[in-house]
């Protein structure tokens, strides 16, 4: 047995303790790095599985979010220190929501909602996702970002040249989405001073990317003045408008029905004169409950003194013949009334000479004149197989006489009955 003296053992002890601290430090600098390598490997399972930005195209101004999903498909938790949204495009509003977030465990995703606004003008933008691991490094991914201005387009499709006080009269506009991203809660509303209109607003909800609807309105209006449309619509939660003015001048509309009066012809029998004459639509809309009478100093009597004709569509005709009695007068007013088809009544007058005759007196006969109004002096056809509501002018009784006349013969023929009357007349004859 090695027998160590004191000195000996002293430096054996110094030795040793030397070498522990030796290998103390040595784990102390190995551990971390050991463990920095663990997280870093541990972190590079998280990634971003999804992205969305609302809306898909902002408007400059617009606020908006910007939606990151991620995942740990690892098998250990990664400790996540913050996540933010880096960028000197954009503004985030909610900037230190997510400045503290702790541990993504294996297998589960985690979302991070950042609220936006762009403080740039159009074009594409990347604003940077950024996640800072508590013990590795950090996750960094762009984001896709557009910005343009353009606005939904309205434009007219149909309208009058001129609105006639009091009446309805039809606008069509047409809404158009041009930009790349859809547009919700879109509604045309109308104004003006002295406008009204049958509904208050249009509702067209959700425009497409290049898609196109229409609106309709009854227009009603009582003075020249703006007619205006306010298109509202919602670029994700951002309220937009955008406004068409049109101009309104008020006067005759250009598709009105138009009543002419043509051959007239003017008779007497007794005290009664008569008048007698074609009504033609010579207008564009349809004129309803039209009614023929004479004004002052005629006086209506009967047979007709009122001769209703109804209803004639454009270029549509109807005889008509009033009855009335007159003193003393060169002319009368013949009066035409009829509704457009809102119910809107309207009256024409047609002057009728006398002229040509005397002015019937009591007692006295004849016919007065013959004359036609500077309107036209033919008829002209109208309506279904070019007859119109003047088709009673047609020997209707008489056709059919002569119809059932032949039929007759064809039948007397048939049976043989006309080859005996022959024969009887030829016997008859012989004598």
């Amino acid at each position: 047995m090695i027998q160590l003296s004191i000195k000996s053992k002293k430096r054996l002890i110094a030795a040793l303790m030397t070498g522990a601290a030796l290998l103390v430090a040595s784990a102390a600098c190995i551990c971390p790095a050991l463990a920095a390598s663990s997280a870093e490997n541990a972190a590079s399972y998280v990634a971003v599985t999804k992205v969305k930005v609302e809306p898909e195209a902002f408007m400059p101004g617009d606020k908006g979010t910007i939606t990151v999903d991620i995942a740990n498909s690892g098998t250990v938790p990664v400790a996540i220190y913050r996540a933010e949204i880096l960028s000197p495009d954009i503004r985030v509003l909610n900037y230190q929501t997510y400045d503290s977030v702790g541990s993504i465990g294996p297998g589960n995703t985690m979302q991070f909602t950042f609220h936006i606004q762009p403080t740039v003008g159009d074009g594409m933008y990347f604003p940077m996702f950024y996640l800072d691991y508590t013990d590795a490094g950090s996750l960094r991914y762009p984001v896709s970002l557009k910005v343009k201005s353009t606005p939904v387009s309205v434009s007219v499709v149909d309208a009058p040249d001129s609105f006639s006080a009091g009446t309805k009269d039809r606008v069509i506009l047409s809404v158009s989405n041009p930009r790349d991203n859809p547009v919700n809660s879109v509604m045309v509303t109308p104004s003006g001073k002295g406008i009204t209109t049958t509904q208050s607003s249009a509702f067209l909800g959700t425009l497409l990317p290049d898609e196109t609807k229409t609106a309709t309105f009854e227009v009603i209006a009582t003075e020249a003045t703006d007619l205006v449309f306010d298109v509202s619509y919602r670029n994700g939660l951002n309220v937009h408008h955008t406004v068409l003015t049109i101009p309104v001048t008020i006067g005759e509309r250009n598709t009105a029905a138009e009543m002419v009066v043509n051959n007239v012809e003017v008779s007497q029998s007794g005290n009664t004169v008569t008048v007698s004459g074609d009504v033609t639509n010579a207008g564009l809309d349809d004129a309803k409950a039209i009614k023929v009478t004479v004004g002052d100093p005629a006086k209506p009597v009967n047979p007709n003194p009122v001769y209703v004709i109804g209803a004639l569509e454009p270029d549509d005709f109807s005889s008509f013949e009033v009855t009335f009695t007159v003193q003393g007068a060169s002319s009368i007013p013949l009066v035409i009334q009829y509704r457009d088809p809102d119910g809107k009544v309207f009256e024409e007058r047609v002057e009728i000479s006398l002229r040509s005759a005397a002015v019937p007196m009591p007692g006295a006969t004849g016919a007065l004149s013959q004359q036609g109004v500077p309107s036209g002096n033919a008829r002209r056809p109208g309506g279904m197989f070019g007859f119109g509501s003047g088709i009673g002018q047609i020997p209707v009784m008489e056709i059919v006489i002569a119809i059932m006349a032949c039929i007759a013969v064809a039948v007397a023929w048939r049976k043989g009955y006309l080859s005996q009357v022959v024969e009887k007349v030829r016997k008859r004859s012989g004598r």
